[in-house]
């Protein structure tokens, strides 16, 4: 009698010790994770990706991916399998979500928290992680700005579908308004094909256009093509692009001396374990204190880029260029 009691015991402290480490109850079905994202393959959204992946897995998780390869209409019919098959939870890796407004009713309905990454904030999702994008948006535009003097042509290279993006877009706007030296082109890129879009239509301004003397891409995928058009046009001396999002491809960019000269850098790392760590508490029935955790960013230029192979220290890393510049005495 003494040794089942032991036993129980010990059963029921090992339940206890499997609760804390999961947030799941023992004796509950195991948490299933639907992650989505409507362009996979997207080095940031990557990024992020797999480090929500590997959050779960190490909770023991069970995590089904589904890569909308640039079909919105597929990722929400996508998510709402995975809500109709009983997923524990939706995380959503930069998929619009104002595109998924049905999609996060059906989640709500079901009682399914719905969290996301670069994703956009709208009502009924439990959380949206990411960056103050206007904020960044401001930050490289006066950046750029300043390395003009506030004076010249500028090519602006966007998607603004994306929330995140268009709030970049507009923090560009909040400081060329006032610069009335500035003449600025803007050029909205299709989404699937940006690589290829962004390198054509830059390819074509150069031929049509002497007189760029900047260019403002919305994330760094489409960087690396417009850098490349701007090489092989050999203005490389003349013209220099800003970015944002902090890709291990840009950051290489920025260390060769290519055109890219800054790009505003995000803790993707940080933002992918971040959703999970949201939906283990809503799992829990705890709430995030604010339907929108941002999350710092630092930005990166030829004198504060790491060096290739080390990761970006954001906790030490500055926002502004002065503070690298002007270092205090």
């Amino acid at each position: 009698m003494r040794h089942s009691r032991r036993t129980m015991l010990f059963l029921a402290a090992a339940a206890i010790a499997l609760f804390a480490a999961t947030g799941v109850r023992a004796d509950t079905k195991p948490v299933k994770i639907g992650l989505v994202a409507v362009n996979y393959n997207s080095p940031s959204i990557n990024a992020i990706t797999h480090a929500a992946m590997a959050a779960a897995k190490e909770r023991g998780w069970e995590v089904e991916l589904f890569d909308g390869r640039g079909d919105q209409v597929a990722t929400n019919n996508a998510t709402t399998n995975f809500i109709d098959r009983g997923f524990s939870a939706i995380i959503n890796i930069a998929s619009p979500n104002p595109q998924m407004s049905g999609v996060i009713k059906h989640a709500n309905e079901a009682h399914v928290p719905f969290v996301s990454a670069f994703s956009g904030l709208v009502p009924g999702i439990t959380a949206e992680i990411g960056s103050n994008n206007t904020a960044d948006g401001v930050i490289a535009t006066t950046e750029m700005v300043g390395r003009l003097s506030g004076i010249g042509h500028v090519v602006k290279m966007n998607w603004t579908v994306l929330p995140a993006l268009r709030e970049r877009d507009h923090g560009f706007h909040a400081v060329v308004q006032d610069y009335k030296g500035l003449k600025v082109t803007e050029i909205e890129l299709k989404v699937p094909g940006q690589v290829d879009d962004a390198y054509n239509q830059m390819t074509n301004l150069l031929l049509a256009n002497k007189d760029i003397n900047a260019v403002w891409v919305g994330w760094d995928e489409v960087a690396a093509p417009v850098v490349r058009a701007i090489q092989q046009a050999h203005l490389e001396n003349k013209i220099f692009v800003v970015s944002e999002d902090g890709d291990q491809a840009a950051l290489d960019l920025i260390r060769e001396g290519t055109p890219l000269v800054l790009t505003v850098a995000y803790d993707k790392d940080r933002m992918g374990r971040a959703t999970v760590d949201v939906v283990a508490d809503a799992l829990a029935g705890k709430q995030p204190p604010t339907r929108l955790l941002a999350l710092r960013p630092c930005l990166i230029t030829k004198s504060t880029v790491p060096p290739k192979g080390q990761p970006i220290d954001f906790k030490t890393c500055t926002l502004f260029s002065g503070e690298a510049a002007l270092p205090e005495k």
